[in-house]
């Protein structure tokens, strides 16, 4: 749960027919964007482009199946790429670190599709959340001229206005509403005897005045009569 910047990278020409070094091209202009980013101070680390697995298991797309005969019933199905051209963005401390390239699977040709939630990098200021959150739209969207089609879902509506103030108050908002289940969460568990739930939003400097803007929306409220 957290404010999160969706996308998918696919090659600008039909994936279908993309060449492995067409597709480590586009990746390698795309590093060096990222590269110039770390060299302007928009993100604090570039990683080296590589298929190891560690970096192929974030790529693992799930494809999800009606069960025969079991009506509501679902399966998933694993789909593991076959090669890929991958590297990791580190934007700055609370921010998902970003991966970034295409990979190839049995089906559909080249494609990446990820997620990066940045809302945690405001546990430390507002100024270092907009320069993670931006940082990453901007090389999602610099991908483009690179030989990308982008597609960006950014639950944050700063994209593709890039309305600071719409993602300010996004923010605020979300801010509002995992403080206060938090807080339920945290209670419920110690009256229950349970140990202590952990989140990120407990290191937040002003979390009692975001908890009590979540309890004041009615977050806290709502949270409560479920566990009832």
């Amino acid at each position: 749960m957290g404010l999160t910047i969706h996308y998918q990278l696919r090659p600008a020409d039909s994936d279908e027919g993309v060449e492995d070094l067409q597709a480590r091209w586009a990746v390698e202009e795309l590093r060096k964007l990222a590269l110039k980013f770390k060299r302007q101070g928009r993100v604090t680390a570039v990683g080296g482009m590589d298929f190891t697995p560690d970096l192929r298991r974030f790529a693992i797309e799930w494809r999800t199946r009606p069960v025969p005969g079991r009506p509501h019933a679902f399966t998933s199905e694993e789909i593991r790429p076959l090669t890929g051209h991958l590297f990791h963005v580190g934007v700055g401390r609370g921010c998902e670190p970003l991966l970034l390239g295409l990979c190839c699977y049995p089906r559909g040709g080249w494609r990446l599709k990820g997620f990066c939630k940045t809302q945690y990098a405001s546990l430390y200021g507002w100024d270092h959340f907009q320069r993670c959150h931006t940082a990453v739209i901007d090389l999602l969207a610099g991908a483009r001229p690179l030989g990308f089609r982008v597609r960006i879902n950014d639950e944050g509506d700063y994209w593709p206005r890039r309305s600071l103030k719409a993602l300010r108050a996004n923010l605020e908002e979300m801010n509002a509403v995992v403080a206060a289940a938090a807080g339920v969460l945290k209670d419920a568990a110690e009256a229950g005897g349970s140990p202590g739930v952990q989140s990120p939003i407990f290191e937040h400097p002003q979390f009692e005045r975001i908890e009590a803007e979540g309890d004041a929306r009615g977050h806290a409220s709502r949270l409560r009569k479920l566990l009832r």
